[in-house]
């Protein structure tokens, strides 16, 4: 059953790193335009967040039936909402921007540790997956404790931490493609 899904991860590799991409394209933006990304930061977050849910999604429902694929969906669903809602809400303001963010990196963090420990025997490396959990959870809980930053404390945050997961993602990425080696023989090395 686990094999199973990390051979579907290991051939859906290119949405961790797309979601990477992403990532790297929404940092350049902050970095490159502070004031227009304060501007239009509920807009950037909304295109990201439903990106990413879609992704997500798609990933989700191509492991149906296997593991848990359904936190994926819960995660896509989660991210893709958050998107319409920020997009049909704009005036909601920089506090409650701040605190959907946290929300959404708490949730995310947690899932991504999660996943990461779960196929720990049979990925090698799994550090990338886990640090990508780590810096989310971070950011989210400091988005948390600090609503007040300001909002453009909070897009160069953002920048931050796009640079961080987009490198973890695409890190990660590239070494999901390399699971291609049959599974059995990862299974018998380990035991």
């Amino acid at each position: 059953m686990t094999q199973d899904i990390v051979s579907q991860i290991s051939s859906k590799w290119w949405t961790f790193l797309l979601r990477g991409v992403v990532a790297l394209a929404l940092a350049a933006f902050v970095f490159t335009n502070p004031a227009g990304a304060a501007t239009g930061l509920v807009y950037i977050f909304a295109a990201y967040f439903l990106i990413s849910g879609v992704a997500a999604l798609f990933t989700g429902f191509s492991f149906t039936g296997v593991g848990h694929w359904w936190a994926l969906v819960i995660m896509g669903l989660v991210q893709a909402a958050l998107g319409v809602i920020m997009i049909t809400e704009p005036g909601a303001g920089p506090l409650a921007l701040a605190y959907i963010f946290a929300l959404w990196m708490i949730t995310t963090g947690t899932l991504e540790i999660t996943s990461a420990f779960a196929l720990r025997i049979y990925l090698t490396n799994e550090f990338w997956w886990v640090l990508l959990g780590i810096i989310t959870l971070a950011f989210g809980f400091y988005v948390v404790v600090r609503p007040d930053l300001g909002l453009f404390a909070l897009v160069y945050t953002i920048g931050i931490y796009a640079v961080l997961a987009g490198i973890a993602l695409i890190a990660f990425g590239v070494r999901v493609k390399a699971l291609s080696v049959p599974i059995a023989s990862k299974r018998a090395a380990v035991e």
